[in-house]
């Protein structure tokens, strides 16, 4: 006799979800990464500003050790030369090897087999994390050849000049450029390197700046700060380099805007020309700009600061009674 099963026995449990099922959790799914997203992009903002300090901290400790060493601070730029004082401070931030190779003879191209030549392109395409701020998209190096070289390393941070510049070379009618500016580091016009690092043949009046010229007091005064737009699509002349400029090897030099920049315009700017572009300071952070100031601390200035203030801050010597608590 056949036996009959129970009607609950002969159906299949089939498992799975229906489509409404489906589109529902891929809604959830997606609600919940539209919420998530942006605080992940944050917190790696704000790791990247945290290391982005940190470099400018460690630049700034360079700078006061050299300090502490020659009893002033470096040349800005060294005309008929190449390096700036990204070069004189390797030194002081683990960079021993790296200084250890910087030539010093007569002035000359970096085009040469000799081994001057050899060591400026060897400082030119050497890319140190310390000189790159990690906002900063875009490629480390120049890969266009330019003076002959290829891929020039580039740099996320300029020295201070001053907030009265405007002009990135040597100062014509009507128009101071980067060898007299109110900031902390100045343009020399031909440097001799065989007395050292810090001697201008043509300006003995005038020896580099130190600490005790800044009257307006270290904490008040910008040493150095972020400058940004070195994308060539957007601005041909930002070429900001890190160790040695081949504009700066230019007879005399010239355009000192790849190691210095001027406050006397604003910050993280847009559609003005390309000159006052590539002088300006500026950063891929929102809304501002890290700065370290000549006491050595880092400070985070927005993009909407008081123009006043702005010029205050980028002089060391102009008298201005500045509020902490206003920038």
């Amino acid at each position: 006799m056949r036996t009959s099963l129970p009607p609950f026995a002969a159906r299949r449990s089939i498992a799975g979800f229906t489509l409404v099922e489906l589109l529902v959790v891929i809604a959830v799914i997606g609600v919940m990464v539209a919420l998530l997203l942006p605080a992940v992009q944050a917190a790696r903002e704000a790791a990247r500003q945290t290391s982005c300090k940190n470099n400018l901290k460690q630049i700034g400790l360079a700078v006061h050790n050299y300090h502490a060493t020659y009893q002033k601070l470096p040349w800005g730029a060294k005309g008929g030369w190449g390096p700036s004082w990204t070069t004189d401070i390797l030194p002081n931030i683990g960079e021993a090897s790296l200084a250890s190779i910087v030539p010093y003879g007569e002035p000359g191209y970096a085009t040469g087999n000799d081994q001057d030549s050899k060591h400026f392109r060897l400082l030119a395409t050497s890319a140190l994390p310390t000189f790159r701020c990690p906002s900063q998209f875009g490629p480390t190096v120049f890969n266009e050849s330019m003076g002959r070289i290829t891929g020039r390393a580039l740099n996320s941070y300029l020295g201070n000049a001053g907030s009265d510049v405007i002009h990135n070379n040597y100062s014509i009618t009507g128009r101071l450029g980067m060898e007299s500016g109110n900031g902390l580091f100045q343009a020399c016009d031909f440097c001799h390197r065989s007395s050292g690092s810090n001697f201008c043949d043509n300006r003995p009046e005038m020896p580099p700046l130190s600490f005790a010229s800044v009257t307006d007091g270290l904490s008040n005064t910008v040493m150095v700060a972020e400058t940004r737009f070195i994308d060539f699509a957007q601005c041909g002349v930002c070429d900001h380099f890190m160790l040695y400029h081949t504009d700066f090897d230019d007879l005399n030099g010239r355009d000192f805007s790849e190691a210095l920049a001027s406050l006397y315009f604003g910050i993280n700017l847009e559609r003005v020309p390309n000159d006052h572009l590539q002088m300006s300071i500026g950063s891929y952070h929102p809304g501002g700009v890290h700065v370290a100031m000549a006491d050595g601390s880092v400070r985070y200035i927005t993009e909407q600061l008081d123009e006043a203030i702005r010029l205050a801050i980028g002089s060391r010597n102009g008298r201005e009674v500045v509020e902490m608590s206003s920038f």
